[in-house]
């Protein structure tokens, strides 16, 4: 029997399946673990969409894959490609990495035109800006979700949860008061059920983590 987690935590998890020494085998339990728990969706790197979308097959279980990940340093060109390509092969959603660099040099219009292309490219389907906030100030935070808004993404997300640091409830609170249009993800160490339901109280409209079995099974 499926085990469900908690109704206020249903469907608002993204199961991170990220890790570079992934095999096929452990991508495809991955997956069939993101079915029996009812996840929103899986999280996998461009080379297994085609593998995460026929384990998903006939499920409400979506896929979302990466671009400029997960420095975020690609040029826009290679970013736009990427994002072409992952479309191509079936991701429903797709994460993008915002140029740190640029974003702390105060390159805003190269961040904007960045994030720009990429939603273009991607022609409605959902873009999220990945922030990365365990490097940035909170002025950076702050901007780059704006910039973020004015270009045309869906969501922004707060780290690609190889940072080393855990999110914050505070950066929550923070992206959350700074666009009302945004729409939020959590991110970065999340690993316990508490500390999901802080994020969701927060303001993060859903949760990614590596550790979904382990908030469900507590």
């Amino acid at each position: 029997m499926p085990r469900l987690m908690p109704l206020e935590l249903v469907h608002k998890v993204d199961h991170l399946l990220l890790e570079p020494q992934l095999s096929r085998q452990e991508i495809e339990a991955g997956c069939q673990s993101a079915i029996g728990l009812d996840c929103y969706a899986v999280v996998v790197k461009p080379h297994y969409i085609e593998l995460a979308r026929k384990v998903l097959k006939d499920t409400r279980v979506k896929v979302i894959s990466v671009v400029g990940f997960p420095h975020g340093g690609a040029t826009t060109a290679t970013k736009m490609f990427e994002t072409q390509d992952v479309l191509q092969r079936g991701a429903d959603e797709v994460e993008m990495v915002i140029n740190l660099g640029a974003l702390r040099d105060g390159e805003d219009l190269v961040v904007k035109n960045d994030i720009l292309s990429v939603v273009r490219v991607a022609r409605g389907h959902p873009i999220t800006v990945i922030l990365e906030t365990c490097y940035l100030t909170d002025e950076e935070k702050a901007r780059a979700c704006k910039i973020a808004e004015v270009a045309g993404a869906e969501y922004v997300k707060t780290a690609t949860d190889f940072c080393g640091e855990g999110v914050s409830v505070a950066d929550v609170r923070l992206l959350r008061a700074t666009s009302s249009n945004l729409k939020l993800k959590a991110a970065g160490g999340i690993a316990t059920r508490q500390a999901a339901r802080e994020m969701i109280e927060a303001g993060a409209a859903r949760i990614a983590t590596r550790c979904t079995e382990k908030i469900a099974d507590e």
